[in-house]
């Protein structure tokens, strides 16, 4: 039986790009994919789609996403289990991580699992007011590893978590050791300290998505740390 390749993991922009790579490899190689969404697919669609050729003798490959993923179902467990008997070229994207035991789970399922790097998470839980050289120097560590974009993203959501602890009345569905930490690196800042990161961040969002600013994000975001 040949291996079913599934591009997965918390480094959902990595592992997006690998998926696509493999997709056009295949394309390269003069395979027809089609590309299904894993809500969508259902043991009738599969069962026209089942042929390791198409209807003018070209190679075929399926490529689904998030089909791993879907709410465990004895529904979605046949389908998986009709997905892992097909003959033609599959190819699954996963947006979430998946243990070792979850993958052992799938016989005969290819993983690779894309991990996020330690120095994204050191840097989003230890940036602080007033270390302009340590703040820069971390996230130009984390920069190297990590999609900018993606760091751009995580970085609002660790200042909207950190404004978020700091309010009494908000509800954060998070483990108590998480809210601990979040909780520490928040008595580092004030609120309105806080609150006007979050706006700046709101505003070179903005110039990036109307092309209004003539510096790079990588290159705001350093400003932005320097300032903090």
């Amino acid at each position: 039986m040949q291996s079913i390749f599934v591009y997965s993991g918390e480094d959902i922009v990595s592992s997006r790009k690998a998926f696509l790579e493999h997709l056009e490899r295949l394309k390269n190689d003069d395979f027809e994919v089609v590309r299904l969404n894993g809500k969508d697919v259902s043991e009738e669609s599969l069962e026209l789609l089942s042929a390791p050729t198409s209807l003018f003798g070209q190679k075929r490959a399926l490529a689904i996403e998030n089909l791993l993923s879907q709410t465990k179902s004895k529904e979605k467990e046949r389908i998986i289990d009709i997905v892992s008997l097909l003959h033609c070229s599959i190819v699954l994207w996963e947006s979430k991580d998946f243990s070792r035991a979850d993958q052992s789970k799938y016989s005969g399922f290819a993983f690779k699992n894309f991990k996020l790097p330690a120095s994204m998470f050191h840097f989003l839980e230890s940036f602080s007011p007033g270390k302009p050289k340590e703040n820069l120097e971390k996230f130009q560590r984390a920069a190297e590893n990590v999609d900018i974009n993606f760091l751009f993203l995580m970085l609002a959501r660790q200042i909207r978590l950190l404004i978020l602890v700091k309010d009494e009345k908000a509800i954060l569905k998070l483990p108590s050791w998480q809210k601990a930490k979040l909780a520490k690196q928040a008595n580092l800042f004030s609120q309105e300290q806080l609150l006007g990161i979050y706006e700046q961040l709101l505003n070179i969002d903005y110039g990036q998505k109307t092309s209004s600013s003539p510096y790079s994000l990588q290159n705001l975001l350093e400003l932005l740390l320097t300032e903090i």
